[in-house]
């Protein structure tokens, strides 16, 4: 019995070293086979690229359309303009975006992804249903790169069928979001003040974190309604960033009080474009607060106040305390080009 254990566990053995090999070798083929595509196709494609009035490409194999999607989508991701128009003519005249469809429907994640980049630079409106689907999954990468391929097609109509997915999804990065939301940052802004008094508190912040990150200019009545009604942290904290002018001022001032000290400190920030010397007294009191990050905060707006000079600013705190530590903080990093806070 022992002896056919010690055979048994030898065949395994052998067996799974000889799938290793063998998916290695064909791993090996692979990267040998695309080499010499990208070696043919590359430099054609860099001409057509180059040069509007290069010859039309040779036709493309079937067995060679993943790995032409491939280099396309990797090309297509750093051109721009008529350039990026010449390679999208180029990929619809051998028949990519009828491809691109089907593997959609069929293909494998890794295809599928490809398929997603490809329909988006395509701009291709018949895959908008598929993309939509897609958008809807619950696999973040696939999803959000549906949602970019959306936004792409069709902006405005990608603002208003997506908005509701990207206030609720938090496993879809908020910068990402901005980057590809920018060519229809208008549309978003208007979709964020409509969906804005009917969010729970839970999803405010978010939904201000990307009007943030989207440089997008919200309603003054919908910030007001919030800067009045709103006094969790999380959401007066986003909130604060997104106040700017001195309309603002009294709305701001008063978030210096806050029970939060994240919210003392952010307010400090906002304060520091629209400050006025009668804030000096209100200002300066937070170089006592009892939390650091508010002290340097308070620090740093009495630092680029126009109106003080370094002898008033020593003059607000005694030596030896943290309130002239943290004023000694900002002074230094004032002076030496102004690090990041």
């Amino acid at each position: 019995m022992a002896l056919w254990s010690g055979v048994v566990a030898t065949l395994l053995t052998v067996i799974v070293a000889l799938v290793i090999v063998l998916l290695r070798l064909a791993l090996l083929r692979e990267e040998r086979r695309w080499q010499a595509f990208v070696a043919q196709w590359r430099p054609r494609l860099l001409s057509l690229v180059i040069e509007p009035s290069t010859a039309p490409l040779p036709a493309l194999p079937a067995g060679e359309r993943r790995r032409f999607l491939r280099l396309w989508v990797y090309l297509h991701e750093s051109v721009r303009g008529e350039a990026a128009e010449r390679l999208n003519n180029a990929a619809r005249s051998l028949g990519l975006d009828r491809f691109a469809r089907s593997l959609l429907a069929g293909g494998s994640r890794p295809a599928r992804l490809q398929a997603v980049l490809a329909l988006g630079h395509l701009r291709d409106p018949a895959a908008w249903e598929a993309l939509h689907r897609l958008a809807g999954l619950r696999d973040p990468l696939l999803s959000i790169n549906a949602a970019r391929a959306l936004v792409q097609i069709d902006p405005l109509r990608a603002a208003e069928t997506l908005t509701p997915a990207v206030l609720q999804r938090d496993d879809w990065d908020v910068a990402r979001l901005a980057a590809f939301m920018a060519d229809a940052r208008d549309a978003f802004a208007l979709m964020l003040a409509r969906h804005l008094p009917g969010l729970r508190p839970s999803r405010l912040p978010r939904a201000l974190r990307l009007a943030r990150a989207l440089r997008a200019n919200l309603p003054p009545p919908s910030l007001h309604r919030l800067l009045q009604q709103r006094t969790e942290p999380a959401v007066v904290c986003e909130l604060l960033p997104l106040l700017h002018g001195p309309e603002w001022h009294d709305g701001v001032l008063q978030a210096l009080q806050h029970p939060h000290a994240g919210v003392r400190a952010q307010a400090l920030r906002a304060m520091a474009s629209i400050a006025v010397p009668a804030d000096l007294p209100r200002l300066s009191a937070l170089l006592q607060d009892a939390d650091a990050d508010v002290r340097l905060a308070s620090a740093h707006v009495l630092v680029d106040l126009p109106f003080l000079g370094e002898p008033d600013l020593r003059a607000l705190a005694a030596p030896g305390t943290p309130a002239h530590d943290a004023l000694r903080h900002a002074i230094a990093q004032r002076e030496w080009g102004g690090e990041a806070r």
